[in-house]
């Protein structure tokens, strides 16, 4: 897996030569450089997790029943709250944030850059990531397709959270191409540089907080 991923490096880079030099639009080779970097990332977390599985995972205590009140207004927060995201947009939008792991090539970021990745599996409520994001990647084999189907998702936190984490890895990576492509993301979804950017100053306030 992580040979393949740096063949698909070679040729993105390859590729995005060729279509710089004529003119030509850039986003389907650097999704292929996405591409080939989501399976190094794959590849090391996956020695990773090998390595951690002779380790005793200790048994979580059981947690005291909460009162029959309480949970039915736990459940009615949750609903309130919660504005539908079908799987394919899930799926989209764990692809354009892998997409944007890809600029993280750097020994110095690529696993933190992979564990922002990460979070946005557990962010949308899915399980089995890697399984979930190697299925989802040939169906975005055309960018303006993955651009598209994210553009459809309507839920503001949804939405937010994509572009603090695509802003997270451009920032990690520190490449001009990248925060060129975020720009333009943001700016589909209504968010001007000067809105992006104050969305950026609220979520790091909030941290510092």
């Amino acid at each position: 897996m992580k040979t393949a991923g740096w063949i698909l490096i070679v040729i993105g880079a390859l590729a995005f030569l060729g279509a710089a030099s004529k003119g030509h639009s850039v986003f389907g080779p650097l999704f292929w450089i996405g591409i080939g970097g989501v399976l190094i990332y794959l590849k090391r977390e996956k020695e990773e997790t090998n390595e951690k599985r002779t380790a005793v995972e200790p048994t979580a205590p059981k947690q005291p029943e909460k009162p029959q009140l309480e949970e039915e207004k736990a459940k009615t927060k949750n609903v309130e709250q919660f504005t539908p995201v079908t799987f394919e947009q899930k799926e989209a939008a764990l692809c354009l944030i892998a997409f944007f792991a890809g600029y993280n090539d750097d020994l110095t970021t690529d696993g933190s850059a992979y564990m922002v990745s990460y979070q946005s599996a557990i962010f949308f409520g899915i399980g089995n990531y890697k399984e979930t994001l190697i299925a989802a990647l040939p169906k975005y084999q055309d960018a303006d397709k993955l651009i598209d189907t994210v553009l459809t998702i309507k839920d503001k936190k949804s939405r937010e959270f994509i572009l603090l984490s695509c802003y997270d890895l451009t920032k990690m990576s520190g490449k001009a191409e990248a925060y060129e492509f975020l720009y333009n993301i943001a700016s589909e979804m209504g968010y001007g540089k000067e809105k992006l950017h104050k969305l950026i100053d609220q979520y790091s306030d909030r941290i510092l907080n």
